[in-house]
């Protein structure tokens, strides 16, 4: 099974499918992490969603009829899925874990969650990055025996997908939510997107002035990511 047929089999219809009650294994794709996801498919066939994120994305999913539904972008930060996940968990008294992102930036973020929601029951946080495999089994056994309701992985596309399928391979029972930047992205405020540019779908050319690195990772993946969809719109003629 290749990641097309992977991925299009699990998108989600609507935002119930990210409440954390249910226990899922979620995670996300876009251009960039499409390209990465078509060299690992059988890594995205153990998660129980995986959500389309990103305009150019949804619009080719759509326009190749990749489901029965007409495809919505989800993508886990606080223009999309993030703010509801919170809500359920603040109705529900629900642990959460925040794993990804610099020293830094992880204590920064988690300062801006703590500020915005402070009845969030957040019981533990860390960094993305380990300085061997001890201290990253380590972490993974800390969180089996803890068994926080939600963890939010931050650390980048393959290494997270990684990362949340260890733990529930390691007996991990919660929801997993993997969020690629977000946890970077969110340590100076709460909403990283100004409201115009989220509402004109503007969010990838606020990415290309914003964060270092977009844009020369962007250059190379995107044109790949339009070359593979393409050619499997062709292959359905």
């Amino acid at each position: 099974m290749d990641i097309y047929n992977i991925f299009t089999s699990r998108i989600p219809a609507d935002i119930d499918y990210f409440d954390p009650r249910k226990k899922k294994l979620i995670t996300f794709l876009n251009p960039h992490s499409y390209t990465l996801a078509f060299n690992n498919p059988e890594l995205f066939e153990r998660f129980d969603v995986i959500a389309p994120d990103g305009i150019l994305l949804v619009l080719a999913l759509n326009w190749i009829k990749a489901a029965a539904f007409k495809i919505r972008r989800f993508s886990c930060d606080m223009t999309s899925i993030v703010p509801f996940v919170f809500k359920v968990a603040l109705e529900n008294k629900l642990s959460v874990f925040f794993l990804g992102a610099d020293a830094q930036s992880i204590d920064e973020t988690v300062t801006v969650f703590k500020s915005n929601y402070p009845e969030l029951n957040i019981v533990g946080y860390q960094n993305g990055y380990f300085p061997g495999r001890e201290e990253r089994q380590e972490l993974i056994y800390s969180l089996v025996l803890s068994n926080p309701d939600i963890i939010f992985i931050g650390m980048g596309t393959i290494l997270q997908e990684t990362m949340a399928i260890d733990l529930k391979v390691a007996g991990y029972t919660g929801a997993i939510y993997t969020c690629g930047g977000f946890l970077h992205q969110t340590r100076k405020e709460i909403n990283f997107y100004p409201e115009l540019i989220d509402k004109l779908n503007l969010r990838f050319f606020y990415r290309l002035v914003k964060e270092e690195g977009f844009f020369k990772r962007s250059i190379k993946t995107y044109p790949e990511f339009c070359f593979l969809i393409i050619r499997k719109f062709f292959s359905f003629k």
